[in-house]
């Protein structure tokens, strides 16, 4: 029997398909705008054809390809984005962040946080922000353990809208954040692993014009709360890493405080739709993926 399309699927459909047609109409400002084309639709191909081509023995490879797949292609999704903010939106908002954190603390956030600068602070809060790239990770792969595959549909369908708001938003408010934009007096200097840490990412995360929102912020959070639904003993754990993920988005000169601001925002907005979006979709259907 083939699975139907899920709610994850067509999630994953139209963001690779909006950023198709955002592309194409952008074109001329886009440099390699063919390739970024491609890999779109090729992403929203595969969306398509992945519940037709898998089967749902849950002991199958294409099994677990189908709960997995869409979790995959949101690092390819992400990096694809890079040339093509600037192209569909060649604006940068980096002096109205600015406006808006000075206006709310009279003070720019990460010049203020300088006389916090430690060397074994700045070494745990560079790890903490590295640590968003596995915090979905380990929720998707505990409720994996568990056999909950209901649970790690909604928990992926509420990240995936995380993801992919986040995305638009860089879209609608490009900017590249205070480490670029404001002087700072004294680097960050860490006791191990800080500076490579800081290569890795910059590697990692290509795109310049992802501040607004925070992306690591969003994720983060709602993966925060769906830990408490889930997983309590992830939940404690969870609670101290993303406390100090969001810090360090501000202290390492990443986000403005705005951001964070609009992160949490977004990762409301992203829980209650996932949860809704989730349930009205399901109810539609007779394949829970169980």
């Amino acid at each position: 029997m083939k699975e139907k399309v899920r709610i994850e699927d067509l999630l994953t459909i139209a963001f690779c398909g909006i950023m198709a047609l955002l592309t194409v109409s952008h074109r001329e400002k886009i440099p390699n705008w063919v390739i970024h084309t491609f890999i779109d639709l090729l992403t929203a191909l595969i969306g398509f054809l992945i519940p037709w081509i898998t089967a749902s023995k849950k002991d199958s490879f294409s099994f677990h390809l189908r709960h997995w797949y869409v979790i995959i292609v949101v690092p390819l999704n992400f990096m694809n984005l890079k040339g093509v903010i600037h192209g569909i939106n060649p604006n940068n908002y980096d002096p109205l962040l600015i406006h808006i954190d000075h206006m709310l603390f009279g003070v720019n956030p990460t010049q203020w946080l300088q006389k916090w600068i430690n060397p074994w602070l700045t070494e745990y809060l560079q790890w903490a922000y590295m640590s968003y790239f596995f915090i979905p990770i380990i929720l998707g792969l505990t409720l994996y353990k568990k056999k909950n595959y209901r649970g790690f549909r909604i928990s992926t369908t509420i990240i995936l809208i995380a993801f992919y708001l986040s995305y638009l938003g860089y879209l609608v408010v490009p900017a590249i954040g205070p480490r670029f934009t404001l002087p700072h007096d004294i680097p960050l200097k860490g006791v191990f692993l800080t500076d490579q840490l800081k290569a890795l990412l910059n590697f990692l995360e290509p795109t310049p014009h992802d501040c607004f929102p925070s992306g690591h912020t969003a994720v983060a959070m709602v993966c925060l709360f769906l830990a408490s639904r889930f997983s309590k003993r992830l939940y404690w754990i969870y609670l101290v890493l993303v406390s100090g993920l969001i810090l360090s988005t501000v202290y390492h000169r990443y986000h403005y405080v705005i951001d964070i601001i609009a992160g949490i925002l977004l990762a409301l907005i992203s829980w209650w739709a996932g949860n809704a979006l989730f349930s009205w979709w399901e109810r539609g259907t007779t394949d829970h993926g169980e």
